[in-house]
């Protein structure tokens, strides 16, 4: 692939530097910037604010979800699978079955990582990941996606599936239940840019395609 072919005329380990270092860490900026605003937030501005915590906890999953299959399958260039679309509800409940089973030494091997990899492996096994997630990643993802405030402090996402069903998950919007999520945020991210790191950092010592 020419080296122009890539976002900004970047070339594939400079476009993987910076996917590393600003992609996935935007959710994690995001949430925390939504965290602090809803600790002064009026009423009214909250749901807002959680579901943009939502939002961003949908995606770092993916993201996270992305850099394990673009370094899972090497039949294609990293950099090109992580240009094209985020995966779904589907490959992320894979990933996560896979992570609450597999030995970290497992999954680092799988993909081919060194052993600074075994820490983020670790990490994503022992994420306390909420049952509702997938049926979340369908709802945000839905073209008629909407989220509303809710009885007893809460915000109720909705939205119709693939298979035309209509899912509807309700968030706790209270103090903890919003810490606690971005918290998973931050994690999600932190996974994401520990694998993708390790991968770079044998591109670098290598000089070759891993």
């Amino acid at each position: 692939m020419a080296e122009s072919a890539y976002v900004a005329g970047l070339g594939e380990i400079a476009f993987l530097e910076e996917y590393e270092r600003s992609v996935l860490s935007k959710p994690q900026m995001v949430a925390d910037a939504a965290l602090k605003a809803l600790a002064f937030a009026p009423p009214y501005e909250r749901p807002a604010l959680v579901g943009m915590l939502a939002s961003q906890l949908v995606e770092a999953a993916l993201r996270l979800t992305a850099v394990f299959e673009a370094l899972d399958d090497r039949r294609f260039p990293v950099a090109d699978s992580l240009r094209g679309p985020l995966p779904g509800a589907a490959a992320w409940v894979a990933l996560a079955q896979l992570a609450g089973t597999a030995e970290p030494e497992g999954v680092v091997r799988r993909l081919a990582l060194d052993e600074g990899a075994v820490e983020s492996a670790a990490q994503l096994r022992g994420l306390p990941v909420p049952e509702w997630l997938p049926a979340l990643i369908e709802a945000t993802g839905a073209p008629d996606s909407l989220a509303m405030p809710a009885p007893i402090d809460q915000l109720a996402v909705t939205g119709t599936n693939g298979e035309g069903e209509r899912v509807e998950v309700r968030l706790a919007a209270g103090e903890e239940a919003t810490v606690a999520m971005a918290d998973l945020v931050a994690d999600l991210c932190s996974v994401a840019r520990g694998l993708l790191g390790a991968y770079l950092r044998a591109r670098r010592s290598m000089g070759q395609r891993v």
